[in-house]
């Protein structure tokens, strides 16, 4: 009797009853096709059904490949990489299995014995866990479930934007193995395209209208008039009275290098002439770096912009001015409103 039957045995006097089952069809919420309609064309990612094989989005579709015998796809390095040093994560665990036991990712009282990398599903006994050290089910095991195979963190590389698929302006990023959730500012929407958030007349992204936002009479004091949405710089809210009586908020946005002004009733004014306390870099960003003016530092700082965000803050030298219309510091007096230190400036909120 070789090794492998008597370790079956064992399992079978310690189990009682296994319950088997041949696995046909490998349980998985994994949909290539999705996830290439939600990402940049090119990203590359895990497929969780095997842990050599890989999958590349190619306009808009999945393009499936494998590693050869011995090796692992890494979906950090994006390349093929001995499987002893790769740690794979499968929904199929008898995929890199040739015979032995392994460990159901599902459930922590479920086990594979896997021949020929084909695998017959065992369950311990209530009570018990498997123990995939030993290959053997132990009364109340410790047994923390490792991260989901059909994870996005376990399909995609860190830093790869992922749309939400449920919202326009939604998107998802994994970043050391967790969930990171956000949504682009104001009325923008995410471009899965292009990996970015972008006007929503530049994206393509089909959705139903949430209903209008009720607004209460502080927001909206009549109806006709236009108020800012306090937490951007160029977004604003429309109030209107419904068939129904309600007042309600109808948003939009200014145009590029525009942003709102409460005053005569609100519009749409030039960025530099507006003293704003959300992110100043809502506008710039999108096709190459950028840089905005600081508000209430004099004029002598600037946020350096990416993707409508700041993401970092620098100050020009010698005492220098920072000017966003022409992108450079100046030696020439800059007073733009949107950095002056004056609190008579126009406030955007």
């Amino acid at each position: 009797m070789n090794s492998i039957t008597s370790k079956l045995k064992i399992l079978q006097l310690v189990l009682g009853v296994i319950l088997l089952c041949v696995v046909q069809n490998v349980r998985s919420d994994f949909d290539p096709k999705l996830i290439c309609s939600l990402v940049v064309d090119g990203t590359k990612m895990n497929d969780p059904r095997a842990c050599n094989a890989w999958i590349e989005c190619v306009d808009g579709k999945p393009i499936g490949g494998s590693c050869d015998d011995g090796f692992s796809y890494d979906r950090e390095s994006k390349s093929c990489l001995p499987s002893d040093t790769v740690k794979c994560i499968s929904s199929d665990p008898c995929a890199g299995v040739e015979t032995g036991f392994a460990a159901d990712p599902y459930s922590c009282n479920g086990y594979y014995y896997c021949k020929n990398s084909k695998g017959t599903r065992g369950e311990c006994k209530e009570g018990y866990n498997f123990n995939p050290g030993t290959f053997d089910c132990l009364r109340n095991f410790p047994c923390t479930l490792g991260m989901d195979p059909d994870s996005i963190c376990n399909i995609l590389p860190d830093g790869v934007f992922i749309k939400d698929h449920t919202n326009c302006n939604g998107w998802q990023m994994c970043w050391k193995g967790n969930v990171i959730t956000d949504t682009c500012s104001g009325t923008f929407f995410f471009d899965p395209v292009h990996g970015k958030c972008d006007y929503p007349q530049n994206v393509e992204c089909v959705h139903t209208e949430p209903p209008p936002l009720k607004a209460d009479p502080v927001s909206c004091p009549q109806s006709g008039i236009f108020v800012p949405d306090k937490q951007s710089c160029n977004g604003y809210f429309y109030c209107h009275e419904n068939p129904e009586g309600d007042m309600v908020l109808l948003p939009g946005i200014c145009h590029e290098s525009r942003f709102f002004s409460i005053e005569n009733h609100g519009s749409c004014v030039r960025q530099e002439k507006i003293h704003c306390p959300y992110d100043r870099c809502v506008h710039l960003g999108f096709t190459n770096i950028e840089l905005a003016n600081l508000s209430d530092d004099g004029c002598r700082g600037y946020a350096i912009c990416q993707d409508g965000k700041t993401i970092d803050t620098g100050t020009c030298p010698d005492g220098e001015y920072f000017d966003e219309v022409s992108q450079r510091c100046t030696n020439e007096v800059i007073t733009y409103a949107a950095c002056a230190q004056s609190k008579e400036t126009t406030i955007a909120s």
